[in-house]
């Protein structure tokens, strides 16, 4: 049963490669080669080679006077989770949760970019989508969707992206806690010399009811997210330092007039430090990566996706809901072949309600190993654990899930172009 369920995903994944590549090749193949040809077809060349590890992946053609780069991916990921106190509950790869003591998930990505130089700068267009199927994800044959789309100027950039906030990124099969949400922003960013740059941004609005789903081709800035970052990048050290500013609208409650009206409107906001920090006198590849973040009514800025917004169907506010997480993890390479990871992350959210006074704390931690036998294919094994503690302090209900502690076991094996 489960190996058909597996091929027949594949087959699937497969397919979706095919529809998305074969137009893109056809019109690579009609497309005459100029400059940008030539260089287009130069990058590919060091990404075959290995020479440039940084942009090795997808395959490149030229179309035009522009470069298409053509990403695709497919996985398998089995989890196991032995729970030592509470329910178990496992984040499947694509975001669902499930609590089974174990689940598998199959996901195929694809993306598109494609870039030319123009007068005003580098134009760049981007678009990805996803197929997924998981244990207990609500569906009987997967999903697929869009995960982003981004189109680009100069320094102008338009699009569903990430946050400004966003900098710690792990390659890791189990969920850290790391600051930065996908939204439609519109950005502007500056390079001031050759290390440093200067962004400013602004984000579509929170979800204000629950469970509320983020359209990614909606432009919704109706109570927008400001945002700034500068980072600066050398041989040595990567800095990141970032913050939002928002309007929290807590007005028209909707359990009046069963309680007293408590209707506000506070400034919410975050501020985020990160470092990336090679560490070459170990190993060439090797590096450490950090991020702390502190936010007041805007908690989906810490790593998770409560926001004191979405909760306003339940119960009022009558103050700030405060919390600050950090996460930090080592990348180290044994060699060519083989290479580690491991991480911990913290999160702590704690609001002021009408009846109620919740917090919940999380810590996470995990250890991996990946081989990659030849170029484009993974397999990797992880350990994880995590304690999730709720203090509901008035009211059940208010955060999603509940405490406990478990070790997760992941294995996975994954393609890529």
């Amino acid at each position: 049963m489960a190996s058909r369920w597996v091929v027949g995903a594949c087959a699937r994944i497969v397919c979706l490669l095919l529809i998305l590549a074969v137009p893109f090749a056809g019109a690579a193949w009609a497309a005459p080669k100029g400059k940008s040809g030539a260089s287009c077809q130069a990058a590919q060349n060091d990404g075959d080679d290995g020479e440039d590890d940084d942009d090795d992946e997808g395959v490149r053609f030229a179309v035009g006077d522009g470069c298409v780069k053509v990403t695709g991916g497919v996985s398998y990921t089995y989890q196991h989770t032995k729970q030592i106190a509470g329910v178990p509950r496992i984040v499947n790869r694509n975001g669902t949760v499930t609590q089974n003591t174990m689940s598998q998930s199959v996901t195929a990505s694809s993306g598109l970019e494609y870039t030319r130089q123009t007068s005003l700068g580098e134009f760049k267009s981007t678009i990805g989508g996803e197929w997924s199927k998981s244990t207990d994800d609500g569906t009987t044959n997967g999903s697929a969707y869009f995960t982003g789309w981004s189109v680009g100027l100069g320094g102008l950039t338009v699009g569903y992206t990430g946050s400004l906030m966003s900098f710690w990124e792990g390659n890791f099969l189990t969920s850290a806690s790391s600051p930065g949400r996908s939204a439609t922003t519109i950005v502007y960013e500056h390079e001031l010399d050759a290390a440093n740059k200067l962004a400013v941004g602004v984000e579509s609005n929170l979800p204000t009811s629950p469970n509320a789903d983020t359209n990614i081709w909606e432009f919704d800035f109706s109570n927008p997210i400001y945002s700034l970052r500068w980072r600066r990048e050398t041989d040595a050290l990567t800095t990141h330092v970032s913050g939002v500013v928002r309007r929290a609208d807590f007005t028209n409650s909707p359990i009046l007039p069963l309680l007293p009206n408590t209707a506000t409107e506070r400034t919410g906001w975050a501020a985020s430090v990160g470092l990336k920090v090679p560490v070459k006198f170990i190993a060439d590849g090797d590096e450490v990566s950090m991020q702390a973040t502190y936010a007041v009514d805007a908690s989906s800025y810490l790593g998770t996706t409560n926001d004191l917004v979405v909760y306003q169907s339940i119960v009022r506010s009558i103050g700030a809901t405060k919390g600050w997480s950090a996460v930090a993890s080592y990348h180290h390479e044994w060699s060519d072949e083989w290479e580690s990871n491991i991480f911990a992350s913290f999160v702590s959210v704690k609001a002021d309600l009408l009846l109620a006074d919740p917090e919940s704390e999380t810590f996470r931690t995990a250890v991996n190993l990946y081989w990659k036998p030849v170029k484009h294919l993974k397999f990797g094994v992880e350990l994880g654990y995590v304690d999730l503690k709720i203090a509901p302090n008035g009211v059940l209900g208010f955060f999603n899930g509940n405490s406990g502690r478990a070790y997760i076991g992941t294995f996975s094996v994954s393609a890529e172009l």
